[in-house]
């Protein structure tokens, strides 16, 4: 290391049921994404390409991060782990 800072790229990966699956979502971020916590929800058919209609809820169940370093830059990944679920009537 020379001391000097790298720039940092950010992604936030969505996983289905496991993290032992591929991504469902990805999504490349110029910055830090807000803190995701176990309980939180998403709206899965919002992402790109989703299989879920607005009937359907992701709860987050687990959140990873990834971090390494590549040649010229950090790399930050957001692992978020959701289950699908039908959203409640209100």
């Amino acid at each position: 290391m020379t001391g000097a800072h790298l720039p940092i790229r950010y992604r936030m990966e969505i996983y289905v049921d496991s993290f032992a699956r591929r991504p469902v979502a990805s999504f490349p971020g110029a910055g830090p994404f807000a803190a995701v916590h176990t309980g939180d929800e998403m709206e899965p058919s919002t992402w790109p390409g989703s299989q879920y209609g607005q009937d359907m809820l992701a709860r987050v169940t687990a959140v990873r991060h990834l971090i390494w370093l590549e040649s010229d830059h950090i790399r930050h990944s957001l692992s978020v782990c959701v289950n699908i679920e039908r959203k409640s009537e209100q």
